[in-house]
């Protein structure tokens, strides 16, 4: 029998043809308006704005920098450095110094709670301070030779801070920008180039410069660290002094990591950094003085540290030394080890300064050590 319900016709789905497909990507538009409006025109200008508001900035910024000049580079003196310019000051002390300092004490910042009137009690002689933040032996050469020129006859002889890597070659260039260095420096001294037109348009200097000006809107533009005319620091300043850590353990922890994660084996020594330093050793004997150089002292657990792993750069600078003494007279007192002074570990600033309970111990340890050089 057959059905009377109709039977449907399935529709079959309508499919694009390829042509269809062709037309319709080639309707739509994949042009940018940017193109369609201006060929390409607009791109050249866009660019041009780009570069043209990346210089504007690079201008502002080296300018701002150049201005306040954070690190002594240019010269302006508009505003204070970033950096203590302790070396104006300790110039400035010399020239007026009454009577010639009979013991010198030269270095870096870790040479400077030395103070002249203990070392005087140990040994007699008047003296005066002579170190300054981050100094290279170009500092002291210049030092040495400031005090000579306003005491050309008298005797003195010299407490010479040096690190394990003795010296470098280096000029600071708030120290060649002082005109009375200039004349011991001679063509050595640092000018402004252009390689430091990069510092001026990087971060740090920014970050510097905006530091220094933000101190001088609060009214503290000038540095709160204040000198003696011995060039000792004052009592009150040694808290403000940047190497006094929060934490001493914190700094001590940082500075052991990083110990722990470089190398130890030192690079071959390059004769040429001692330029400065062989200069100043030279002048010292032919004036009679006979200097005695310490080894600045190392916090203790990096030093027992150091000393396990062989310290090789301890082994290279005494081999330096035991060559140089084959032309130059000096006393060589090796103050790593504060054990060997009865130093303490809790009296250290931070990892790499004693304070001057400490200094005062090393100085014991010193004048006891230096076959008659400062008696």
């Amino acid at each position: 029998m057959d059905s009377i319900i109709p039977t449907a016709t399935a529709e079959k789905p309508e499919t694009a043809t390829p042509d269809a497909v062709a037309e319709e990507r080639l309707d739509r538009n994949l042009t940018p308006a940017i193109a369609e409006a201006g060929e390409g025109s607009a791109y050249l200008r866009y660019a041009i704005a780009a570069v043209v508001t990346l210089a504007v900035a690079l201008v502002a910024v080296f300018t701002f920098n150049a201005v306040v000049d954070p690190f002594s580079l240019i010269g302006t003196k508009l505003l204070p450095p970033a950096l203590e310019n302790d070396r104006t000051i300790k110039l400035d002390l010399i020239d007026k110094l009454k009577q010639n300092p009979q013991v010198v004490v030269l270095g870096s910042s870790r040479s400077r709670q030395a103070e002249p009137a203990y070392i005087q009690r140990l040994t007699g002689k008047t003296g005066f301070n002579a170190g300054v933040t981050g100094g290279s032996a170009a500092d002291s050469w210049v030092m040495v030779r400031e005090i000579a020129s306003r005491f050309p006859n008298a005797k003195r002889t010299y407490i010479w801070f040096v690190n394990i890597g003795i010296a470098t070659k280096g000029v600071n260039p708030q120290l060649s920008e002082d005109r009375r260095s200039a004349r011991f420096l001679g063509n050595a001294g640092v000018r402004f180039s252009l390689a430091d037109v990069g510092t001026y348009l990087g971060f740090q200097a920014t970050k510097s410069s905006y530091r220094v000006v933000k101190a001088c809107i609060e009214g503290r533009c000038h540095g709160r660290l204040r000198y003696n005319p011995d060039g000792s620091l004052t009592a009150a300043s040694l808290r403000y002094l940047p190497e006094h850590a929060k934490s001493l353990r914190r700094s001590v922890a940082q500075a052991y990591a990083e110990v722990r994660s470089t190398t130890l084996r030192p690079r071959p020594f390059d004769p040429q950094r001692l330029y400065w330093f062989t200069k100043a050793l030279a002048y010292m004997n032919a004036h009679g003085a006979t200097p005695v150089i310490v080894l600045n002292p190392i916090y203790p657990k990096i030093y027992r540290y150091l000393e396990a792993h062989g310290y090789p750069r301890k082994k290279q600078s005494l081999g330096v030394f035991r060559r140089l003494h084959k032309q130059y007279r000096f006393v060589l007192v090796d103050a790593q080890d504060i054990r060997k002074w009865h130093g303490k570990a809790s009296d250290f600033s931070n990892a790499t300064h004693v304070n001057r309970q400490n200094m005062r111990r090393m100085l014991r340890y010193i004048v006891a050590h230096s076959d008659g050089a400062l008696r």
